[in-house]
């Protein structure tokens, strides 16, 4: 349960981060992170932040089901 829980969060933190750099490309936002971009480069090191951490936190719950499964 809680390695689903993890796994989901993970890709939600994933998918919005770079949902969000994508979006700013083309000059749009994401309602919710519009705060962000009061300061662009610290907007965009938040964003690059929810992409990494969304990746780290999914291959950390593969690493503890593989370590499960041994």
């Amino acid at each position: 349960m809680k390695t689903a829980v993890l796994s989901v969060l993970g890709y939600l933190l994933f998918a919005t981060g770079m949902i969000a750099l994508i979006l700013s490309l083309v000059g749009l936002r994401i309602s919710f992170l519009s705060w962000l971009d009061q300061n662009p480069l610290v907007g965009l090191i938040i964003k690059i932040l929810l992409v990494m951490f969304g990746l780290i936190l999914m291959y950390y719950v593969r690493l503890q089901n593989e370590d499960s499964k041994n």
